[in-house]
């Protein structure tokens, strides 16, 4: 065998940044690294973008389909799985797939076991979705993100490794308030509709009670505009952004942030030592980011509004509190910084090697 190790999955950003951040720990190590991807997901251009060879199956995933295009789509799956075994076959991987979660992963992770080669699942929510829970029994190892992800997976080899994330946000020093104090809002890479609408007319309330507040908001490339135009109607300064280059930057200069809660915005919430409030995607798979917001709730680093809470009034209460109080957001930075794990490639990259028999 080669010492390469595949990667499968991608979709969306918060699947395809852990995997590349374990590409980079292997790369170091001089393994070689090919992607397995989906056509339709983000990874087609990511992981091209940073000279890793790349196989792309024709696959999308069946959460919020219709009857009749799940069929379609699982119809897809055996030649999925047909081109997943051509390049394991041809690649012999040392460790046959790192699954990352999305489309891609069931093949690749499929694949690997009709040949009977070793595999390493990757779930980065507290609560893992279905796909993943299909797939661990056939995974040598399991790989959490976070702690509580352990409880559904206790007959299997499965460890807290946590979910890898720059080592930049390990290095944002603890919040210091400002006065006046700074506020990011976080819509995610896509940018949240709700988010957008949502905070500047409660930062509008804030500010008609007086309360001055330095804002940074990021809303997406489809909205940015609009959310610029939304705070100008309102009559309140803001730095509006599509997306952030250094985004640990952006935490570093933060008192608060206001987020979704992803795995990835949870971890890198908790390297940065960085208090939140967490208004979870009500239509997420499995509510999954409902748990992973509470996670962190748990354990002192955020506060947590459903959709159906955070009404303007309701998220301009919690704010002007949390702001005004500088102890509190010393307290929430620390809890958070509690739960991080950092390193987190690194290990992952050698359970990887470990299982493979590369070291």
């Amino acid at each position: 065998m080669s010492r390469r190790v595949v990667i499968a999955g991608g979709g969306t950003g918060g699947h395809i940044f852990p995997g590349l951040a374990v590409a980079r720990e292997l790369k170091a190590r001089e393994i070689d690294v090919h992607w397995l991807g989906a056509r339709r997901g983000l990874e087609a251009e990511l992981v091209a973008e940073r000279n890793i060879p790349i196989t792309l199956v024709d696959l999308e995933g069946i959460q919020t389909l219709t009857p009749s295009a799940a069929a379609r789509v699982l119809a897809k799956l055996p030649g999925a799985i047909a081109t997943s075994v051509r390049t394991l076959l041809k690649l012999r991987p040392l460790v046959g797939v790192v699954g990352v979660g999305g489309y891609a992963s069931t093949a690749g992770m499929m694949a690997a076991g009709l040949l009977g080669v070793p595999t390493v699942l990757q779930e980065q929510n507290s609560i893992p979705g279905k796909v993943n829970k299909f797939l661990a029994p056939f995974s040598d190892l399991v790989c959490c993100g976070f702690e509580d992800a352990l409880k559904a997976f206790p007959s299997l080899s499965a460890e807290w490794t946590g979910n890898p994330v720059r080592a930049d946000f390990f290095e944002v020093s603890d919040v210091a308030p400002h006065d006046p104090p700074r506020l990011l809002i976080l819509g995610g890479s896509q940018g949240s509709l709700f988010i957008n609408r949502t905070l500047p007319r409660a930062l509008a309330m804030l500010r008609d009670e007086g309360l001055e507040i330095e804002v940074k908001h990021q809303a997406g490339v489809r909205w940015a505009e609009v959310v610029r135009t939304a705070y100008q109607d309102f009559k309140l300064e803001a730095k509006v952004s599509a997306f952030l280059a250094q985004p640990w930057q952006a935490f570093a200069e933060a008192d608060l942030v206001v987020a979704r809660s992803g795995a990835l915005t949870i971890s890198e919430l908790a390297a940065a030592g960085r208090g939140a409030l967490l208004i979870p995607f009500a239509a997420a798979a499995g509510n999954h980011q409902e748990f992973n917001a509470r996670s962190l709730e748990r354990a002192g680093g955020a506060l947590v509004l459903t959709e159906n809470e955070a009404m303007p009034l309701r998220v301009s209460m919690l704010l002007g509190k949390l702001l005004r109080d500088h102890d509190a957001l010393r307290d929430m930075g620390r809890s958070a910084r509690e739960v991080a794990l950092p390193n987190a490639a690194a290990r992952i990259a050698e359970r990887v090697l470990s299982i493979g028999g590369g070291v």
